[in-house]
């Protein structure tokens, strides 16, 4: 490649503009309860479950692929008691130096307790709100040799509906550990081969499926080129421009100071995908930050009984759009109302009438939306056992707000770095 062509991809990459032209499309749906159904709960709660999500054209299943720093600096604690054992690792030392005069940490003492343990627990806890009927998963994780015949990236689990399995292959990487330096282009290249299911990938391609990596780093590209930092930033940043080609969104998470200092490379790679860029400077908010991910364009959901005017007791909104809530119900007829407003700022209301008795059965779910029950339940169940749980709410409230107004800042000082990077890099561009 060429400094000329070089510079002409950085461009391109800073002016890019919307992958659609077409106007969202709001789709809010009731699954359960039918129309007319009777349902029962000794408690006086109604289940009332569905999906509501803002696409471009017809409805998009989802395809994730999760994209795993494992490079050797994941290894440092995370600063918080991950593996919920009572005891949060430490840092084994200082710090010291290592090839090219990088400054590298030591590793954690609880290794449970590390940043790669915070990104493979962020990454459960997203997997816990997605659908498997609608939404397969992939995991991809990158580091990276100076040996040509070695792959510096690695497809965990190609794309499935089997979340065990992803499981399954999120433990074999944290059995692992983590190893090497931060080839970031093969993690992007890699997992967009899955998202596309060419012919080296292990997934099939799904027709029609929305495509999306959600790539997580603590550092900076340190290859594939040894010792050309700015020239690793643009081969990563060349590869998400061709995913974007290709109709796949990048979703980055810069994870902790070195990643937020200098992110150039995550804040680009989003910008060129439609994706959003998420700074998070303390590793031990990651799976916080990943309780909030939406993948569906909704700006606001509201479910509530319209008979007795009772918003619900209980709610979660799912990252791939399905939801669920609990709902107080009165003897008799009772009318649930779900309002859904999305990004672009149209709305949709849905009604379904059900008949309530107390002593009549809970209406019968599928795995996946018993699983969900269970949860409200759970929720609820605590809410019943603590009486100060109005305080601990509202203490709950004001620490995610305090941590999304951190995010905001962090989000646009990184752009501003950014910008200033990028600058640079023209600069020796032309030089």
């Amino acid at each position: 490649m060429t400094l000329g062509t070089t510079r002409l991809l950085l461009a391109l990459a800073i002016l890019a503009g919307p992958l659609h032209a077409e106007e969202l499309h709001l789709e809010l749906e009731i699954d359960t309860p039918k129309a007319g159904a009777v349902v029962g709960d000794p408690g006086g709660m109604g289940f009332i479950a569905g999906r509501a999500m803002a696409h471009f054209g017809e409805f998009q299943p989802f395809d994730i692929v999760f994209v795993l720093d494992v490079s050797e600096s994941t290894s440092a604690p995370s600063g918080a008691d991950i593996d919920h054992d009572g005891v949060v690792g430490q840092r084994r030392g200082g710090r010291f130096f290592g090839v090219f005069g990088q400054i590298l940490q030591l590793a954690s003492t609880d290794r449970e307790d590390s940043i790669l343990a915070a990104e493979v627990a962020a990454v459960e806890t997203l997997l816990s709100q997605l659908d498997p009927r609608t939404t397969r998963v992939g995991v991809v994780s990158f580091g990276g040799d100076s040996s040509p015949f070695t792959a510096d990236a690695e497809t965990r689990v190609p794309l499935t509906s089997s979340y065990k399995r992803v499981r399954r292959g999120l433990q074999e990487i944290m059995d692992e550990g983590p190893n090497g330096r931060t080839n970031m282009e093969a993690g992007v290249l890699f997992a967009t081969n899955e998202l596309l299911g060419v012919q080296s990938a292990y997934s099939e391609r799904r027709e029609g499926a929305r495509r999306i990596m959600v790539f997580l780093t603590d550092g900076t590209p340190t290859l594939p080129y040894e010792g050309r930092p700015n020239q690793n930033a643009r081969s990563a940043i060349h590869r998400a421009k061709e995913a974007a080609s290709h109709g796949i969104r990048i979703d980055t998470y810069a994870i902790g100071p070195l990643a937020i200092n200098e992110p150039i490379v995550t804040v680009e790679m989003a910008h060129v995908t439609q994706g959003v860029f998420t700074p998070v400077r303390h590793p031990e908010d990651l799976a916080a930050v990943f309780e909030q991910v939406s993948f569906t364009d909704i700006e606001e959901l509201r479910v509530r009984n319209r008979t007795t005017k009772t918003p619900a007791a209980h709610a979660i909104q799912n990252a791939d759009g399905s939801f669920s809530a609990l709902v107080p119900m009165r003897a008799g007829q009772n009318t649930l109302e779900v309002y859904a407003r999305a990004t672009d700022g149209s709305e949709a209301t849905r009604q379904v009438s059900v008949r309530f008795l107390a002593e009549a059965g809970v209406q019968p779910l599928d795995p996946g939306r018993l699983a969900q029950r269970n949860r409200l339940m759970e929720n609820r169940l605590l809410e019943l056992k603590r009486r100060s749980l109005a305080i601990q709410t509202e203490r709950d409230d004001a620490v995610r707000r305090d941590l999304n107004a951190e995010i905001a800042k962090e989000r646009e000082e990184a752009r501003k770095r950014a910008e200033e990077m990028r600058k640079e890099l023209d600069l020796e561009v032309e030089e």
